[in-house]
């Protein structure tokens, strides 16, 4: 009996973001012939597509990268997504990035969604070709797919191009314009795509929003995955059991949000935790509040908070706006008051050692990379 179970259990491990080993729901087992979702514990960083001064692709910078992300604890990264300027990009400049980064050693999912759903394929197919662990594909937003069905039929033909990998819907109504219920989508892709894994879900403000990604979390016993979008929302999502987590606040915080992680993991939301993840929520919000009202309309001060953080990833492409230098300026203050005002929010501020339930220094002290950087 104990061989059989210790077999059993041996069968229900999926693979976590640092390569450790994590228990998996027998309910939420695919059938034979099926591709399994990842099962991510962690996060996966949206990487932004690294330009030089011309606008041209500057692949040296993705090593320097990876080596960020590796130093603030990010494992996997999600290619030419939103944050990395997808459909300003060319089919081969999208492919070069996706060997670039497969090259490095990293985790990656390939985002593949194109206007055509020829390219979309052919993307596919170059990713598992090149080696990427999924793909990803946000659907056509100009001849938008009109109902569940279509978008079904739309995501189903471009899984078919890469079958051997899990295969994810992008879900950003908020630019793709497709607003459907991702759990009427998934009822329809269910019989089209073996291996549909789940929605990367960046929706959570646009109605049914988290309800939804809570249905589509439990559908079928959780037979899919849902990734969360929406880094900011970290807290809630963890709360309803999401687990991964794409972001493009992770390209230089990672730190700060895997400490979220592991103190949800480590203790759970109760009365005595809550106080600290809501302050280091609070934290992460203030991140997002230090570059995004800086500059005009159409201006990336993402990207140049990478370049603060000591990673030179150049301006966005055109149409975003380059920044000028009063701009830079701003950002540079923003940064730095940023980095100065996160004492303000030290987690346990108040509370006894006793009643901290002696959590690791780490939660007591945010010591992020980014503002160790050279560059204030």
């Amino acid at each position: 009996m104990q061989m059989a179970m210790a077999a059993l259990c041996a069968a229900l491990l999926v693979v976590d973001v640092a390569g450790r080993a994590a228990p998996h729901s027998a309910d939420t087992m695919n059938a034979p012939g099926q591709v399994a979702p990842l099962r991510i514990n962690g996060m996966v960083a949206a990487v932004f597509s690294p330009f030089d001064d011309t606008g041209e692709l500057n692949l040296s910078a993705v090593h320097h990268q990876h080596a960020y992300l590796n130093a603030t604890g990010v494992q996997w990264v999600f290619t030419c997504g939103t944050t990395g300027e997808s459909l300003s990009l060319t089919m081969a400049e999208r492919k070069s990035i996706l060997g670039a980064w497969v090259s490095t050693g990293a985790n990656v999912i390939a985002h593949v969604g194109a206007e055509s759903i020829k390219d979309a394929r052919e993307l596919a197919v170059n990713a598992q070709h090149a080696g990427a662990k999924a793909i990803a594909a946000m659907p056509p937003t100009f001849f938008k797919p009109a109902s569940a069905a279509a978008l079904a039929a739309t995501i189903a033909h471009v899984c078919a191009a890469a079958p051997a990998l899990p295969c994810y819907y992008y879900h950003i109504p908020s630019m793709t314009g497709v607003s459907l219920p991702m759990l009427d989508f998934v009822r329809h892709i269910e019989p089209l795509a073996d291996n549909f894994a789940g929605v990367k879900y960046t929706g959570m403000y646009t109605y049914p929003g988290m309800m939804d990604a809570q249905r589509v979390l439990n559908y079928a016993g959780g037979k899919y995955e849902v990734l969360s979008g929406r880094e900011e929302m970290m807290l809630e999502a963890l709360s309803i059991g999401i687990t991964g987590h794409v972001g493009s606040q992770f390209n230089f915080a990672g730190d700060l949000f895997g400490e979220i992680i592991r103190l949800f993991s480590s203790e759970g939301l109760t009365p005595i935790s809550q106080p600290v993840l809501r302050n280091l929520q609070l934290v992460a919000l203030d991140l997002i509040d230090a570059w995004q009202p800086v500059g005009l309309p159409g201006q990336n001060a993402a990207m140049f908070f990478m370049v603060l953080a000591g990673v030179h990833v150049g301006d966005a492409r055109l149409p975003s706006v380059p920044l000028d230098e009063r701009v830079k300026g701003a950002l540079r203050l923003s940064f730095n008051n940023f980095c100065n005002s996160i004492a303000r929010h030290t987690p346990l501020a108040g509370l006894s050692p006793k009643n901290s339930l002696e959590l690791a220094p780490a939660s007591l002290e945010i010591p992020l990379r980014m503002c160790a950087a050279n560059y204030l």
